[in-house]
């Protein structure tokens, strides 16, 4: 097994990028990374990474449970501090998923996409997900956690109770490749993507999302509060938000649960 080594991932990262890290935390157990930076004082949070070898209580989106086994995938939180306001930050959740799909462009892979808002597949099988909690003023500054789990050596043919859904993991499509150059490049993406989003809004990413958007054009069932959808999803509006083709009209939808149907044959 190889251990996460907090020299091995700065050592492998920009100099320039290592030095915006405020600080590189590397822990055997807990909870979960996204509770364990939450806990520190909001002036430590920026750019501040937290990645554990176990969590014992991960969490992914609306609550749902993260399987979390020890020394075998990715499990990371960055901190990161937005003087816009609550509002203007609607597209952060596509931004991370971004910064985590280019990262395992430049590890080698290929094929994976970005299942909206913030889910990666592959084959149409998870192999990442991520995890946006915001608090501040609503007119900023705002304090983001962001959270990436990434499956790295879980097979699929193991037997894992409380998961619903396929997954896969990187080691199935690039054997024995190193969790910390993973972990490095994910920093790397990250500082560098919300560095520019910071800076300059989701208008540069635009091009990226269609590069990576694993939804457009598919046929998906879309659960939305208390109401559900079927139809063909079409691609974003400018805040983020998925736009579904139901035959009878086109809906922005903010927040919703996305189940995709087979491709057809």
């Amino acid at each position: 097994m190889e251990k996460l080594d907090q020299f091995l991932i700065l050592s492998r990262m920009d100099h320039q990028l290592r030095e915006a890290v405020n600080d590189l935390k590397i822990e055997d157990s807990l909870d979960s990374t996204n509770s364990a930076l939450q806990r520190l004082p909001l002036a430590q949070q920026h750019c501040t990474a937290i990645l554990a070898e176990q969590q014992q209580a991960g969490r992914g989106r609306r609550g749902k449970h993260w399987h979390s086994p020890h020394g075998k995938n990715i499990y990371l939180t960055l901190g990161w501090k937005f003087e816009q306001a609550l509002g203007e930050l609607g597209c952060l959740p596509l931004v991370v998923a971004l910064s985590v799909a280019q990262a395992l462009s430049r590890a080698g892979l290929e094929g994976h996409r970005v299942k909206w808002p913030n889910d990666l597949l592959l084959d149409d099988n998870k192999l990442c997900g991520c995890l946006v909690e915001l608090q501040g003023d609503a007119r900023g500054p705002c304090y983001a956690v962001l959270g990436v789990g990434i499956n790295v050596h879980m097979p699929s043919t193991e037997s894992i109770p409380g998961i619903d859904q396929p997954w896969t993991d990187l080691t199935s499509h690039l054997p024995g490749y190193s969790r910390n150059r993973l972990a490095a490049l994910l920093l790397e993406e990250m500082i560098m993507k919300l560095s520019l989003f910071a800076d300059q809004g989701f208008a540069p990413f635009k091009q990226l999302w269609q590069q990576y958007d694993g939804l457009s054009g598919r046929l998906v069932d879309v659960v939305a509060g208390s109401r559900s959808f079927h139809g063909v999803a079409t691609g974003i509006d400018g805040q983020g938000a998925l736009l579904l083709d139901t035959g009878s009209e086109v809906l922005s939808l903010h927040s919703a649960d996305v189940s995709l149907k087979p491709r057809r044959q």
